[in-house]
């Protein structure tokens, strides 16, 4: 969906682009050869165990084991009774949360050495929306900390798990769930909830939120002359790819450029401000997509 807006003649517009990740329930998202954890007390930790069953990372929230030759299995969670986040409350609903901008919190557990904390204030374990790579601790009172990354190895991500999509309409459960409570509200590409001019699905993938005709993906400032300036909406959730062209009409036949799979973010806060390369004697317009974090480049 293109949200026009000019300014001194050039056409500009917010548009975003979906590359869904892998589900979860399906086989690790962990990298090799980057699957290995340490602890000092436990020795190397293998993030990808037995790869059907091994560590997913999710949008929203963690699955499947982590192996220890010293520890045994150590799960991450097998979904939350809510769809999207462990409440960490019940014996049938704990796990490791993602709340989709990098940061890890909640519990693992394994029968051999019972509970492993993910917190962000001390051990503040994350991962990097760019890279994929983990970074920081988990703490448990029979193992000490494990770390994520150090001068031998690091664990990585390949994706992020979307989870499952239920009723087929293109948005994870879990986004759906986060926002409504239910899955009978958002129908995809097909309904405009909150009737902004963008699509549910539109929505899903800039992460602004769909019960609200104010907030959507749109560039709200720009000026031209020797440097342009470009100033757009962001969502700390999101990375973004500006593109330009100067056909017309407006991207014809998918003319555009200056993507050159580089992305912009993620952004701690809106709007984000751009110093645009110099295009003299040229009319251009602009365009600002939102990319998932981890998604395949076009």
């Amino acid at each position: 969906m293109n949200h026009p807006h000019r300014a001194r003649g050039l056409g500009l517009a917010g548009v975003l682009v979906l590359g869904l990740a892998a589900a979860a329930g399906a086989a690790t998202t962990i990298n090799v050869p980057n699957q290995y954890a340490y602890g000092a007390n436990v020795g190397w930790l293998d993030a990808r165990g037995d790869v059907a069953h091994g560590a997913s990372v999710g949008q929203y929230y963690c699955t499947g084991y982590v192996w220890s030759a010293n520890c045994g299995w150590i799960g991450l969670g097998n979904g939350p009774t809510n769809g999207w986040r462990y409440v960490n409350e019940s014996t049938n609903d704990w796990g490791v949360n993602h709340d989709c901008a990098g940061y890890l919190w909640g519990y693992a557990y394994g029968a051999n050495v019972g509970w492993i904390t993910f917190e962000q204030s001390w051990g503040r374990p994350r991962v990097d929306l760019l890279t994929g790579n983990l970074s920081g601790y988990a703490w448990g009172a029979n193992v000490g900390w494990i770390s994520l990354t150090n001068a031998q190895a690091f664990v990585e991500t390949d994706a992020f798990a979307t989870g499952p999509d239920s009723d087929s309409d293109g948005i994870p459960d879990a986004w759906e769930l986060s926002h409504t409570g239910n899955l009978h509200v958002f129908r995809g590409g097909t309904n405009d909830w909150d009737r902004d001019g963008s699509t549910d699905t539109e929505e899903y993938g800039a992460d602004t939120d769909p019960n609200d005709d104010n907030e959507q993906l749109r560039i709200t400032s720009f000026t031209n002359g020797p440097q342009p300036f470009l100033q757009w909406t962001t969502r700390p959730t999101r990375l973004y790819r500006v593109e330009h062209t100067n056909q017309m009409p407006i991207g014809v036949s998918g003319n555009w450029g200056g993507a050159g799979g580089y992305l912009y973010g993620p952004y701690a806060g809106s709007p984000a401000e751009l110093l645009l390369p110099g295009i003299p004697n040229s009319t251009y317009v602009y365009r600002v997509k939102a990319v998932l974090p981890l998604s395949p480049i076009p």
